[in-house]
């Protein structure tokens, strides 16, 4: 199996559609495509974002990790997320980053 095959593997193992991915990663659904049809490759950042995306890792999808159990479909809500977060523009990324800092930060305080 090439990294085409290992990339529609992990996206219907978390049950997400080919559109859901696409958003998440900033792309149009054709680009997307491209990478399960192998007429397209990703470059590294998006390889890593794909792997974040589907819980998975890059060398499972370029085979060159022979984990059968990478992907898990138990983190839907997780994963739900991060396609939500792929969806966000830069400015409310970075919204959502400070936030998320903030309150790990409060949390870190609350137990001292």
């Amino acid at each position: 199996m090439g990294f085409s095959e290992q990339l529609k593997k992990a996206r219907v193992s978390m049950g997400y559609t080919q559109q859901q991915v696409a958003d998440a990663l900033g792309l149009t659904a054709s680009t997307y495509c491209g990478y399960e049809t192998g007429k397209r490759q990703p470059d590294v950042a998006k390889l890593k974002q794909l792997a974040r995306i589907l819980n998975t890792t890059g060398s499972f999808l370029l085979e060159t990790e022979p984990v059968q159990d990478t992907c898990r479909p138990d983190l839907g809500a997780g994963n739900e997320l991060m396609a939500s977060y792929g969806r966000l523009n830069e400015r409310s990324k970075k919204a959502v980053d400070d936030l998320v800092a903030l309150l790990l930060d409060l949390q870190e305080k609350s137990k001292e």
